[in-house]
């Protein structure tokens, strides 16, 4: 009856627990696919403004992006989603440092060449383009490790069970009670004092 009841809150808690990630799941599932598709749109623009480079990368972490979403039944992968929130963090990373970079040499040409409004304001289009992908990159790389964290603790709740089963604690006491027995004979075959075997001599 105890172990009926035990498993039983297992059970219960094992349903709880994936309710939980379930929902999850379906509350940061969008918002992965939409930070996904403002990947592809700022990677078609890279591309067309002749940054061939940055637009491959990007490229490559969308597609893992797509693997995580479409390997999973239902969800996002998590092995993949991890990968790819990894890419897209130093990917991220990359263009924020481009962003920046691009951002101070602006300035200081605009300060010593005098550049105007218009051709400042131009200049610029490409820092903020860099700003944008790393802000997206960034962002993805949140959400994928939000999914990481939540399938992981999920698997960890689903692989260590609460209670051991009847039929568990029955094998585990038959393998306990066998290692005692042996253990038992084994020091009772063993006779601390040995007799000599060798041959008698006698001292002078």
């Amino acid at each position: 009856m105890v172990l009926s009841l035990r498993s039983m809150w297992g059970e219960t808690r094992t349903d709880e627990a994936e309710e939980a990630s379930t929902s999850v799941f379906a509350r940061i599932r969008p918002w992965f696919i939409l930070l996904l598709m403002v990947q592809a749109t700022l990677l078609i623009v890279r591309w067309q403004t002749g940054d061939a480079h940055g637009s491959l990368l990007m490229l490559s972490v969308f597609a893992v992006g797509v693997l995580a979403l479409t390997a999973g039944v239902g969800d996002v992968d998590s092995v993949y989603g991890g990968y790819f929130g990894l890419m897209s963090f130093v990917s991220g990373v990359l263009d924020l440092n481009m962003a920046i970079e691009h951002l101070l040499w602006r300035q200081w040409k605009h300060w010593h060449e005098g550049l105007t409004k218009g051709t400042l304001a131009l200049s610029l289009a490409k820092p903020g383009l860099y700003l944008a992908c790393a802000v997206a990159q960034l962002a993805s790389a949140y959400v994928a490790y939000i999914l990481y964290k939540e399938s992981d603790s999920f698997e960890d709740d689903l692989d260590e069970p609460l209670f051991a089963t009847a039929e568990q604690a029955r094998i585990y006491n038959a393998v306990l009670q066998h290692s005692d027995r042996s253990a038992a004979s084994r020091a009772a075959s063993q006779d601390p004092m040995k007799s000599f075997v060798g041959t008698a001599h006698k001292l002078p």
